[in-house]
């Protein structure tokens, strides 16, 4: 699943975002809480990773410019209004991968890749100038 991750974050466009989590997670009224994690292609090849307990909320960032982020820092400090227990900002895929792996098989228990739903999500572009 790591390799997985690691070539699914490739050559991503900016604003580009991956999101994991139980799959049917929508329809399963039994979890009470549960861990998602959602990855958002930034400026400069950053990556931000968050995690939660219930389904993350799409964000919709002012700017993906990575100017003043500390990277390699994991921030928990209600940054963000939804559910999100913290965030990490890095250059490094396989970190993301390998920290995502962990939540699943640690936290939540998931058995095999079966049990894990996976969303992507493009930015939208606009019409071109003339």
């Amino acid at each position: 699943m790591a390799d997985w991750l690691v070539e699914s974050l490739a050559d991503k466009p900016v604003a580009f975002m991956l999101e994991m989590g139980p799959s049917g997670y929508r329809t399963r009224d039994e979890l009470d809480e549960i861990v998602c994690a959602q990855i958002v292609v930034l400026a400069d090849e950053v990556l931000m990773l968050r995690r939660s307990r219930a389904f993350l909320e799409q964000l919709t960032l002012a700017d993906y410019s990575t100017n003043g982020l500390i990277l390699e820092r994991w921030f928990f400090d209600d940054h963000f209004e939804d559910c999100t227990d913290g965030y990490l900002f890095t250059r490094d895929a396989r970190l993301v991968a390998d920290t995502c792996v962990a939540w699943f098989r640690d936290e939540w228990g998931a058995e095999s890749t079966d049990d894990l739903g996976c969303d992507y999500r493009f930015p939208d572009e606009l019409p071109g100038h003339i």
